[in-house]
């Protein structure tokens, strides 16, 4: 078969496995050869369209990958190719693209952006920018358009290449908003389109640019034109999304054009048509996020570089809360369909006006609210509520607390509403008053209505269980308290409840997931005066469980709320839980293996399902090692399945649960759980947060069995060694995810080192770790004089010195006690004013004077 009669046999479905299978022996045999012989079919005018499109695709997927590691294998092989079968791809790649045929140009504009973000950044081809703003000033419409698409991609592609590192040149980047500003001033409406979703990335590339005020000022009066080319919807459409970006990158320049800005959006969001307004209302809501996060930098005492507040919520106050407020009059119908609307939009922004502004917004709300919440139309008593109930995070208790008092028994009644969506913002509200002022809700007053309002339509009952669950969580300001207001009505609400998860019509709204979260929420915040009751309520869950396999879904959703409830109960009745431990371990594996089940024989674990066996694990102590032979395999799974991000970590902190419980009786699992570890370890493929767990589950199991450590202490200390040589610079610049995680790492490998002194201090073999506490102090100093280093990684630098000097004594002062490092650590730790780190900081200060140190 040829080429082409390859690719178009890919279509059919009595054919296509084996097409695909003879393409990808040809991708493995040869790359080279392949690659040539997709762009030439792309680029072929006799070739079907289809064929040329498919070779396109295949082309682009020979390129990247969305997983990274082979994503980076593909770069590196293109790489690898010699320059002229390079040149050979790009060359009929570029000439496909101004084809005729629209879908082969889109195939091949892909293609070229895959190409420019290898190639660009390291400058191997200068020439691909500066080719598109030649066709971007072409005068044939379709060569502008396809090769605004093409830059719109390339930019996509830059722009994440800059994320992670890499550096896009300032002409490059010039260019490319050269030419799409250009597109943009084009008053066809289909190449202005095409040019403004480009402007979408290439924004984020002129930094440059923005900070030239003429280049900002034709960059922003070509903005404002595009915003108001009403000509075009979707155009407009595209250019406030464009100016929703410019807010997120460039918020410190706004002030100068605001006064055009401002007239421009609230005009857009009380006049033009829904889809056009809602990007212009997220242009406000993205301002007070800015605002929020520049707030929260001074809040926390982070420097902000500079920065600071334009506070332009503040200064539109006046004229954006009526608007906003009217805006949520706009609902449509009293079907809540979860589209998102102008109203939702306008619900979401007030929200976040009154997060930046607090009580300043107050006033400004109730002046609608008391206009209309008792209003004749269901809409404008709906709006007035939403209003009232979307101000409650910002304002402080003392401003809001008269309007509550005096307006609770209006709420309360209100739920008698005949309008369904009355109903169910009141419930919502009610929610918000509780979450954000606990301290002003009668709850004895409340709680027998909300249990009587779970009866309503599910769409208000799950916001009532919501209630319920938000004044469990505000009840209790200490873990586990002898009583709460809540406990007299334990029983009652715990009933309610149940009947909620048993209704035929609970599977509506995700009612009985809202009814088991409420009671897994109950359980675990009551007092301990309900303890008595939670035997019984462990019984009837266990029920629950039994009868839930009649109803089973791919991802066994309705086990895992009933694992979560069960999670609760055996983390609250710890130890009074052995008379159930056997069932419930039963249990918690046939969930296991009916997810296993229903995914098709997947070695996988049900998350909620692990949850349960760990809290079984921290109740059962040393008696859980009864369960471990039937527990082992799956605990395996667990750790071997890193490409489940979140059950591999759950897992593998779990190892540290099962240390504490089992002790020494975890030495016999050890080999099988290091041994994966390491492997996790190795494997560039696994994901950092799962890594920076491992370190700390070399300590657990050092803590756990002690002396008998000694075999694995080499290979660990290897592992830990390796880690710690991991730097700031080999991750991509000023990334605040790589810091995260850089500190993680450190914290995990600080910890690790704890774990394994005391583990050997208690067996008398502490001798063993005298050759590794250099390898530690090197790491204490590189972390003491890391400006990067956070709070977490100071305090574990901090103990891990401490636990040397107190193990080690004048031995190890006289060697390092003097050393600026540890001085500097403990002026850091001192300075951090952490009631905790202040107070190892002073501990570690006395030891290291009392052993002759300082």
């Amino acid at each position: 078969m040829s080429l082409t009669e390859l690719l178009l046999a890919t279509q059919d479905p009595s054919k296509n496995a084996q097409a695909e299978a003879q393409i990808k022996q040809a991708e493995q045999a040869n790359v080279e050869q392949y690659f040539s012989a997709l762009a030439q079919e792309l680029a072929n005018p006799e070739k079907p369209v289809v064929a040329r499109q498919l070779a396109g695709l295949l082309l682009k997927n020979g390129l990247a990958a969305k997983d990274l590691a082979r994503d980076r294998e593909l770069k590196q092989r293109w790489v690898a190719l010699p320059a002229p079968s390079r040149n050979l791809v790009k060359e009929a790649t570029t000439t496909a693209l101004v084809f005729p045929q629209v879908d082969v140009g889109k195939a091949a504009a892909q293609v070229l952006a895959k190409i420019g973000a290898i190639e660009i950044p390291p400058n191997e081809w200068p020439g691909l920018v500066p080719l598109l703003l030649q066709h971007v000033t072409n005068t044939d419409n379709a060569a502008r358009q396809i090769s605004l698409v093409c830059l719109g991609y390339l930019c996509e592609e830059l722009v994440l290449v800059q994320e992670e590192g890499g550096n896009i040149s300032d002409d490059i980047a010039n260019n490319i908003l050269t030419a799409v500003v250009q597109g943009m001033r084009d008053p066809e409406p289909n190449t202005k389109l095409e040019a403004t979703r480009a402007f979408y990335h290439a924004v984020v590339l002129a930094k440059k640019n923005f900070r030239n005020q003429v280049e900002r000022d034709v960059i922003m009066s070509v903005m404002h034109d595009a915003c108001m080319f009403t000509a075009a919807p979707e155009v407009q459409i595209a250019a406030f999304e464009c100016l929703v970006q410019i807010a997120t990158e460039y918020y410190d320049f706004l002030m100068p054009y605001m006064n055009n800005l401002g007239l421009l959006t609230l005009e857009t969001i009380k006049s033009a048509p829904e889809k056009v307004a809602i990007p212009a209302m997220e242009f406000w809501s993205t301002i007070c996020d800015e605002e929020l996060y520049l707030m929260d930098l001074v809040q926390s005492g982070q420097p902000a570089g500079g920065r600071v507040s334009l506070n332009l919520i503040q200064q539109a106050l006046p004229h954006l809360v009526p608007l906003l407020t009217v805006t949520l009059t706009k609902r449509q119908s009293e079907d809540d369909d979860d589209t998102w609307s102008l109203a939702m939009a306008a619900g979401t922004c007030l929200a976040l006006v009154a997060q930046v502004v607090g009580d300043g917004c107050v006033d400004l709300v109730l002046q609608f609210v008391n206009g209309n919440f008792t209003n004749q139309d269901w809409k404008y008593r709906e709006a007035a509520v939403l209003a009232y109930g979307s101000i409650m995070e910002g304002p402080t208790s003392e401003k809001m607390r008269p309007m509550v008092e005096q307006s609770l028994s209006h709420l309360v009644m209100a739920l008698q509403d005949p309008s369904v969506a009355v109903r169910d913002t009141i419930a919502w509200t009610l929610g918000r008053i509780a979450q954000f002022h606990p301290t002003i809700v009668p709850v004895k007053q409340l709680m027998p209505l909300l249990c009587e309002k779970l009866r309503d339509v599910p769409r208000v009952s799950a916001n009532i269980c919501w209630n319920v669950q938000v004044l469990a969580e505000a009840q209790n300001s200490v873990p586990y308290p002898d009583t709460t207001p809540l406990s007299e009505f334990f029983t009652a609400i715990a009933m309610a409840l149940l009947e909620v998860v048993a209704r035929p019509d609970a599977d509506e709204r995700q009612l009985r997931m809202a009814g088991y979260n409420a009671l897994s929420v109950l359980v675990s915040k009551a007092g301990n005066d309900c303890l008595g009751h939670m035997q019984a309520l462990t019984t009837e869950m266990l029920k629950h469980l039994q009868e839930s396999y009649k109803s089973m879904d791919r991802e066994c959703e309705l086990q895992g709320y009933i694992c979560g409830v069960l999670t609760s109960l055996v983390s609250r009745l710890r130890d009074q839980i052995a008379p159930l431990a056997d069932k419930i371990m039963e249990e918690a594996l046939k969930v296991i293996s009916a997810y296993q089940q229903v995914r098709g024989g997947a070695q996988v674990l049900h998350e909620e399902a692990l949850l349960l066996v760990v809290a079984l694990a921290n109740a059962a102590g040393s008696g859980f090692d009864r369960f471990m032979p039937h527990f082992a395999p799956h605990l395996t799974v667990g750790l071997q399945n890193y490409e489940e991000v979140q059950v591999c970590l759950t897992t593998t902190r779990m190892v540290g649960d099962l240390c504490t419980a089992l002790e020494k009786k975890i030495g016999g699992y050890c080999d099988m759980i290091l041994e994966i570890l390491y492997t996790n370890l190795k494997n560039p493929a696994v994901d950092r947060k799962i890594k920076a767990s491992v370190m700390t589950c070399f300590g657990d199991i050092a803590m756990a069995i002690t002396g008998d450590f000694e075999k694995y202490l080499g290979p660990v200390v290897q592992m830990l060694r390796e880690a710690s040589s991991t730097k700031l610079a080999d991750g991509p610049a000023d990334n605040e995810e790589w810091v995260d995680y850089l500190n993680l790492l450190r914290e995990g490998v600080l910890e690790a080192y704890s774990g394994i002194i005391h583990g050997l201090k208690e067996s008398g073999k502490l001798h063993l770790f005298k050759e590794h506490v250099n390898t530690v102090l090197m790491l204490v100093k590189e972390i003491s004089e890391d400006q990067t280093s956070q709070l977490p990684v100071i305090k574990a630098a901090v103990g891990v010195v401490g636990d040397l000097i107190l193990v080690f004594q004048q031995e190890l002062t006289a060697y390092v006690g003097k050393a600026p490092f540890l001085s500097q650590l403990v002026q850091t730790a001192i300075r951090s004013q952490e009631p905790k780190l202040l107070q190892n900081a002073h501990w570690l200060q006395g030891m290291l004077v009392r052993f002759g140190g300082m």
